[in-house]
């Protein structure tokens, strides 16, 4: 019996990424050896785009956010990547922003990134509720996530079945009572959760941990086992024990 090793990492937000966080993973990845490194999408920010940006937002430009998450995937290099809702801000724009200086500008973001993810040959896909990769031996569909809420595993298994999704910065894990089994998991994220003021008057962000996932892939049957990596206040929790 084969398996594979696997290292998933997602919410990095470009220039709000966790120093200690990218610290940690990348620690964990130089142990793990993982043969797929897997991005679950917002590996930028663009805040500027955001609807209902504050001025300061707008004022801080795109570039430093464009330049740290370029920074991020040379780092941690992931072979597979979907894109997130806050990385879709610069196709929305280019689509159907009214203003044309902005417009022109997202359009020639997102050749841009097109550009840097062919160069690496990473396999990845848009933000769409109906796109998906898996690893090439099957596993659980990897996305970036579409719902929130108190069990935002649970949400997702109902949609997509065995699944691992970002988008939410909260670990959590369901498994399924089907007669399939299958388990979905929502991992915590690798940006700096103090610096995203927008959830500032949401209790959801007291739920929000740093953190990432591995696990192993079958070989043969795809079949999957994952464990999560969390920080808990000052102290990075593992299955393995501290790191």
């Amino acid at each position: 019996m084969s398996y594979k090793k696997f290292l998933v990492a997602a919410d990095n937000h470009g220039s709000m990424i966790h120093g200690e966080s990218l610290k940690k993973l990348l620690g964990f990845c130089n142990t793990w050896k993982p043969h797929y490194r897997i991005h679950l999408g917002d590996n930028w920010d663009f805040a500027p785009l955001r609807g209902g940006a504050s001025p300061e937002d707008k004022a801080g430009g795109l570039s430093e956010d464009f330049e740290k998450g370029i920074e991020f995937i040379d780092t941690f290099e992931p072979n597979i990547l979907t894109l997130g809702n806050h990385d879709d801000r610069i196709w929305q724009m280019a689509r159907s922003t009214t203003n044309g200086l902005v417009r022109e500008h997202c359009q020639g973001l997102c050749e841009s990134v097109e550009k840097e993810f062919k160069k690496r040959k990473i396999t990845w896909i848009p933000y769409k509720v109906g796109a998906y990769l898996k690893m090439p031996e099957g596993g659980p569909k990897l996305i970036h996530g579409f719902h929130s809420g108190v069990n935002p595993a649970k949400m997702h298994f109902e949609r997509y079945g065995s699944c691992v999704h970002g988008h939410v910065h909260a670990p959590n894990q369901y498994t399924g009572r089907h007669i399939d089994g299958g388990e979905a998991h929502s991992i915590g994220c690798i940006g700096d959760i103090e610096q995203m003021e927008y959830a500032d008057r949401y209790t959801a962000k007291l739920g929000w941990r740093q953190g990432f996932a591995y696990g192993i892939i079958n070989t043969k049957t795809g079949d999957t086992k994952i464990w999560h990596v969390t920080k808990e206040k000052d102290t990075w929790i593992s299955p393995q024990g501290i790191i």
